[in-house]
């Protein structure tokens, strides 16, 4: 599912009370709070998974990396029993957990990387080319990532995972290179711009979301603001 559509099926989870414990799974910037309008606090972690797609003509159209990744956390940060017992199921079905002790702080890294490739997708395809044969929207969009890295820091947000700090120094053209391979791999055309295209109201209200909680900082989010004006506005 994706983030908008998760609103619709919380009445049903509050109503089923025989499942003690949901993870919501995805993008998500604005963490629990919507959540716990209607589930109790105790039921609730948050997570991602290290898959994307789309779907066509029925079918789902699905890209993983090499080792299939989950993240996961509750909450308050503890590394809880639950998550233990949760890590041992997913272990035992060959994904990879990483237990986080900041989920929520994952997950606005995470979107603060994702969405200015997501607008650099739209943008591209306004140009009938990609993201990843695009050199001038790939550059604009790692200028993009850095501002959001470095608006997150000023928020005392932390980066993780912690590798994603690199990109704040790594030199651009070494990061446009990893970036453009990526971006061109099958993985890429399925997984990042694939599901981009098909999650257009998802990326939209991602990257509405992180606006809105980077809003009010100093850095300069000039780059950033390029890209909303030629993907959305």
């Amino acid at each position: 599912m994706q983030r908008q559509q998760i609103t619709n099926i919380l009445p049903n989870l509050k109503n089923n009370q025989k499942v003690p414990s949901i993870i919501f799974v995805g993008n998500n910037v604005e963490g629990a709070a919507e959540y716990l309008k209607s589930l109790n606090k105790d039921r609730v972690l948050l997570g991602f998974g290290g898959a994307g797609g789309y779907r066509e003509n029925q079918l789902v159209i699905t890209a993983y990396l090499d080792q299939v990744s989950f993240y996961v956390g509750e909450l308050d940060g503890n590394i809880s029993d639950r998550l233990k017992n949760i890590e041992e199921v997913f272990t035992k079905s060959g994904i990879e957990v990483n237990l986080s002790e900041n989920i929520d702080a994952w997950l606005k890294t995470h979107a603060s990387f994702i969405s200015p490739l997501a607008m650099g997708s739209y943008a591209a395809k306004e140009r009938n080319s990609t993201l990843g044969k695009d050199n001038d929207l790939l550059r604009l969009s790692i200028r993009g990532i850095r501002e959001n890295i470095k608006a997150l820091k000023e928020l005392d947000i932390p980066i993780l995972p912690k590798k994603i700090k690199m990109l704040s120094w790594i030199p651009k053209f070494i990061i446009k290179r990893m970036l453009r391979n990526l971006l061109n791999s099958d993985y890429g055309r399925i997984a990042l711009s694939g599901h981009a295209r098909a999650a257009k109201i998802e990326m939209t209200r991602i990257t509405e979301s992180f606006r809105d909680l980077i809003k009010d900082v100093k850095t300069n989010l000039i780059y950033n603001k390029k890209l909303y004006e030629l993907s959305f506005a």
